[in-house]
């Protein structure tokens, strides 16, 4: 509501300012502000019973609009706390609109991606050097207490064992499967047991393993330490002299290393349980693929994939606990440090397995 006095225009604000009724009031203050642009604007704001974000928008809104000197625009009556609220910042840098971000191109943006990406592997490789530096100190040793480790091995492997002998088994039925359906069609069937054996040992099983792994344990990392940082529980360890890396990520590393490659065997074994079971049903007795088998496969691609699976039980833990050590503040920066954990470990994984796979062809 406005009104007219000895050539002073009065806006009359009261009641609730909220986002629900804040836009008529809005429309009407900037259209009295619009018929008036060079007599002075007196803003009575004594009656405003409670206001939210978008009511101080308005207040604030109000003095921001550039007008001659003599036409200003005054808010009288405003609540001490509101006032130094609305006035706390200067209306002049809000005078230009914003230009908004310059455009960015394809190949622009790939730059930048890949150069946070090299900043992080960075990092990370440094991390994992001062736990690799911790674990030689005498010092490690009692912190990284054998009851520690074996805690964090059970929550990590034995808990795991079930879905890993599900998608373990589920992949060895798929291979031996698919492989079949195409083999049988050049009298080749026996074949399939070799694919189905070399590709359990050396691949699946560990990758496979590491997938299920990094999506179960290595977002739990991260949600925890990500939450005793945020509880600032990180910093009472540090207060009392115990550092972080020996205390918390070392029984992490250490049962990973242990725990990923057994579970990989179990994903091994029943992987070629369930493409026998397959293979029964192209006229493939147990006898004949075990018998196959031997010939196939040898201890060394075993393993092979029994150490992949443990750089990939380093590279899970690593990057869990790095994501949770570096959480930001609040409880949706956990989220963030899980979800990233998760995806960061998946590629990893499938990187490292890549560089595996070249360089030992």
């Amino acid at each position: 509501m406005s009104t007219e006095e000895a050539d002073v225009v009065s806006v009359m604000l009261e009641g609730r300012i909220t986002a629900e009724t804040a836009a008529p009031i809005w429309q009407s203050a900037i259209r009295t502000l619009e018929c008036n642009p060079t007599r002075p604007i007196v803003v009575d704001a004594s009656r405003i019973q409670h206001v939210d974000n978008i009511g101080l928008a308005l207040l604030f809104d109000l003095i921001r609009h550039e007008r001659p000197p003599g036409a200003r625009v005054e808010i009288r009556g405003l609540a001490s706390k509101l006032d130094s609220m609305v006035r706390r910042h200067d209306p002049l840098e809000f005078a230009e609109p914003f230009a908004g971000r310059p455009a960015v191109g394809a190949i622009e943006m790939v730059g930048r991606a890949t150069a946070r990406q090299i900043v992080y592997l960075r990092e990370l490789t440094g991390f994992i050097g001062a736990c690799v530096h911790a674990v030689f100190t005498g010092r490690t040793r009692r912190a990284a207490r054998l009851g520690d480790v074996l805690d964090v091995a059970t929550e990590t492997g034995a808990n795991a064992v079930p879905i890993v002998l599900l998608v373990g088994f589920l992949m060895g039925v798929i291979m031996a499967f698919e492989l079949g359906l195409v083999a049988r069609q050049f009298g080749a069937v026996i074949f399939v047991v070799n694919g189905v054996g070399v590709a359990v040992l050396r691949e699946l099983g560990a990758l496979m393993t590491a997938i299920v792994v990094a999506g179960r344990t290595g977002a739990a990392f991260a949600a925890q330490i990500g939450a005793q940082k945020v509880n600032e529980e990180l910093d009472a360890l540090s207060t009392f002299g115990l550092d972080p890396v020996q205390f918390l990520v070392l029984p992490r590393l250490l049962a990973s290393i242990l725990v990923v490659p057994m579970l990989a065997a179990l994903a091994d074994v029943v992987g070629l349980l369930g493409g026998a079971l397959v293979m029964t049903t192209f006229d493939v007795t147990f006898l004949q693929f075990y018998t196959q088998l031997l010939g196939a496969v040898t201890v060394w691609d075993l393993m092979f994939g029994l150490i992949k699976a443990a750089f990939f039980g380093v590279t899970i833990a690593a990057v869990g606990c790095h994501s949770g050590l570096t959480t930001g503040a609040g409880a949706t920066a956990v989220g963030q440090s899980a979800t990233h954990a998760v995806v960061a470990s998946i590629v990893l994984v499938i990187v490292i397995d890549g560089f595996f796979a070249v360089f030992t062809s």
